[in-house]
């Protein structure tokens, strides 16, 4: 079943992440405002940012990468990961060190993007699989109909 997820889904769960990213990045930072811890503040808002980029970067590498089978060149590939992971983890662990407020704020901005990002993959999974099990036709057999995101997933209409 999976391997016919389609990518309108793909696009659906980036759309939702990053959607979610900013209101949580106004919503953490004047949160810290309020508690007067600004820069713990600003972290969240440096790690849920450096976490958005890094994954759009991710995603024009995957597609820099692959050849015309979907096949990956893993030796530049993995070079490349491994290098944006690596500087993400070089800031977090030198603000850390140096602004400890703002260094556990970017981990924690770290972290809840990639929460946010499997969360919205779970539900899209979740909403894809009851489709496809909600195609089967009495018999068990196989009815052939499209399966597209709903309205209101931000598909070809959002």
């Amino acid at each position: 079943m999976l391997p016919d997820f389609p990518v309108a889904y793909v696009d659906v769960i980036v759309k939702r992440t990053i959607g979610s990213c900013v209101i949580l990045a106004v919503v953490a930072f004047v949160v810290a405002l309020l508690l007067g811890q600004y820069l713990a503040g600003v972290g969240v808002v440096l790690g849920l940012a450096g976490a958005t980029v890094n994954h759009r970067l991710f995603q024009v590498s995957t597609a820099h990468y692959s050849n015309s089978e979907g096949h990956l060149r893993r030796r530049p590939y993995f070079g490349s990961v491994a290098g944006r992971l690596g500087a993400l983890t070089a800031i977090a662990f030198a603000l850390l060190y140096f602004v400890r407020p703002m260094g556990f704020g970017m981990v924690a901005g770290l972290v809840v993007f990639q929460l946010l990002l499997m969360g919205n993959a779970l539900g899209s999974l979740w909403r894809y699989q009851r489709v496809q099990l909600s195609s089967l036709g009495r018999n068990g057999a196989a009815v052939d109909k499209p399966v597209e995101p709903r309205a209101g997933d931000g598909g070809a209409d959002a």
